[in-house]
């Protein structure tokens, strides 16, 4: 009976599978909706962008054309200075010392005299003799200091006490004077209050004094002496040493005591020249500038407003001898700083 019954449930399983396996089962997987196409825009730039304003709609282009309507372009007054060369006269003889194709001699030279006879020369013309400096200890070289009235009274201005004489070299060495241009000097001590006609009329004396002068070879144009320097980074005129402040009287008292001042030359304004005589060591340096020119010494100091001051040696040494050569300057480095301590220690 049990195998009967195993049998029949066996047959009801084969016809249950049977009946499944010959019905087809269909799956219906549902479509995917296509992507609708998306309408094309066509943009337009407008030519102009439209700007609010001081409420005011403007294009760009019209806040850009009154911007630049109202933008004022301002240019500098300042404008290079222009140096012209003094023109020769066509009418005036060009003498020596002139000034001609807009150069100037530093010196005029004649023939070898005395000292006697050019303290003689320069007495007769009018002028005072402040000394009489021997440059060297053989004698090989004088210098004599001079001036007069209208020359003091010229440089009887605040910095300008270094123009309150001339000098003339007495050189043995070479036979020959060479007395310092008034033109020259002036220009390059008085600056801006250049007198053109004093310093004519000075030279004129001094060729009426003199006979036989010649210009030295030693020139520099004329409109550079204002502003002269010896190269791009050295001192100029203004450029002065300090060397000793105190009362003024106080600063003369203390140089008297150093028994170093060749000569003392009062001017107008109160202030006071004085020639100092340099160490021996120190002057020694005319023997490689050359003694032509060594009436530069002795070396001027002025004392003003409480100040004791002095050209820079640089400058001083420079101007003196226009055709020093950078070769030469080499060979007295140390001169310039010497000098300054020379003078310091007259006021100590």
């Amino acid at each position: 009976m049990k195998q009967i019954l195993q049998s029949t449930l066996s047959l009801l399983l084969l016809s249950s599978t049977l009946l499944c396996a010959s019905q087809a089962v269909t799956i219906k997987i549902p479509s995917v909706p296509e992507v609708p196409e998306v309408p094309k825009v066509t943009a337009q730039v407008p030519n102009s962008v439209y700007i609010i304003k001081d409420g005011d709609y403007k294009t760009n282009d019209e806040i850009i054309k009154e911007a630049t309507a109202k933008k004022v372009v301002k240019f500098s007054n300042h404008v290079a200075p222009v140096y012209e060369e003094p023109k020769d006269d066509p009418k005036k003889v060009i003498e020596v010392g002139d000034i001609s194709n807009g150069q100037v001699t530093a010196y005029l030279q004649a023939p070898l005299l005395s000292s006697d006879e050019v303290k003689a020369n320069l007495e007769k013309a009018g002028f005072e003799i402040l000394t009489t400096f021997k440059v060297d200890k053989k004698g090989f070289v004088n210098s004599v200091v001079f001036t007069n009235a209208d020359i003091v009274k010229l440089a009887s201005k605040k910095n300008r006490g270094f123009a309150s004489a001339l000098r003339v070299t007495i050189d043995k060495k070479n036979s020959l004077i060479s007395i310092t241009n008034p033109i020259y000097v002036m220009s390059a001590f008085m600056q801006k209050e250049y007198d053109k006609e004093l310093a004519e009329k000075t030279l004129a004396t001094l060729r009426g004094a003199f006979v036989n002068l010649e210009n030295s070879t030693e020139m520099l144009k004329f409109r550079t002496l204002e502003r002269y320097q010896f190269m791009q980074g050295m001192p100029k005129y203004e450029n002065m040493q300090v060397i000793k402040k105190a009362s003024s009287a106080k600063l003369l008292a203390n140089a008297k005591k150093s028994k170093k001042i060749v000569y003392e030359q009062k001017l107008l304004n109160g202030a006071t020249i004085i020639g100092v005589k340099l160490s021996k060591r120190t002057s020694k340096f005319i023997k490689k500038t050359g003694y032509k020119n060594a009436g530069l010494l002795p070396y001027p100091v002025l004392i003003e407003n409480g100040e004791a001051k002095i050209l820079d040696p640089k400058y001083y040494i420079a101007i003196m001898y226009p055709m020093l050569k950078m070769s030469q300057f080499m060979t007295i480095a140390t001169v310039p700083g010497a000098i300054s301590k020379d003078i310091d220690k007259i006021f100590r």
